[in-house]
């Protein structure tokens, strides 16, 4: 667990003005050109492939229903199983109440067009990821669950912004960005890389020091992806491995560090 950290009134001042304000933004994307918050997707086998296209949408906590339900089923198609053999066990109950906390914050990528059934996720560039990590091997047919008046999920990303209690006791906290879930269903698209992308910005914006997430070591994919697709990701300081006896822990925290100075 993360451990309490020393910091002098005028440093935890700013600390909870900046977590605040970052807080309270009720659409930081609003800011951003429309053509940063759609992406083009290529769905279906290679015998027929279809064109679809998808926007990114900003939400705070509760989630509408239905958004939730499809974040939790994408949730679970891709990580159950890992779960399951992980230490920690498969509990989707106090996964709902993490999509629920009231300082959970989202980007969902939402399909514009229903997919037909056999559409497929590809895993030979899986991107999917959590804070607790992603399952590279998913090869599964990905169907749709939705009619196609409804907003049907593709992939979502579920973060918060945080005191980063894990720095070392003699430095302050700083706000940081603490990715708790990155999952997509349909892969080799660059959604997972593009839901990155405008995290980091807005973290950036909103004067975060740092992205921090979780992935387990058997999470091959998802390793790639952080540490080799995406830029300035590396084992941070805090991570179990970093300890002794930490080469057991089946799990490594990564981080990126944004560009502003701890407060």
């Amino acid at each position: 667990k993360r451990r309490p950290n020393n910091t002098g009134s005028s440093a935890k001042k700013q600390l909870q003005q900046t977590l605040a304000h970052a807080n309270a933004q009720s659409n930081p994307l609003a800011a951003l050109p429309s053509a940063f918050l759609s992406v083009n997707i290529t769905a279906g086998g290679e015998d027929a492939p279809s064109k679809k296209n998808g926007t990114i949408h900003y939400y705070k906590s509760p989630l509408p229903e239905l958004i939730l339900q499809q974040c939790l089923d994408l949730f679970e198609r891709n990580m159950g199983e890992m779960y399951k053999k992980s230490e920690w066990g498969l509990d989707m109950e106090e996964k709902r109440g993490e999509l629920l906390h009231e300082d959970a914050r989202f980007l969902i990528i939402i399909l514009e067009d229903d997919i037909a059934d056999n559409d497929t996720a590809d895993a030979d560039d899986n991107e999917t990821a959590t804070a607790a990590d992603t399952d590279s091997s998913t090869d599964d047919i990905i169907k749709s669950t939705t009619s196609p008046q409804q907003q049907q999920v593709i992939g979502f990303a579920h973060f918060r912004y945080e005191p980063d209690e894990d720095s070392p006791s003699s430095t302050p906290l700083s706000p940081i960005t603490y990715l708790y879930e990155l999952q997509i269903s349909l892969t080799s698209n660059g959604l997972g890389k593009t839901l990155m992308t405008l995290i980091e910005l807005l973290s950036l914006q909103l004067f975060m020091t740092k992205v921090i997430l979780t992935v387990f070591k058997c999470n091959t994919g998802a390793m790639k992806f952080y540490l080799d697709k995406l830029k300035g990701y590396d084992v941070d300081e805090c991570s179990p491995s970093n300890f002794e006896g930490g080469e057991d822990v089946e799990y490594e925290i990564l981080s990126k560090r944004i560009g502003h100075k701890r407060v």
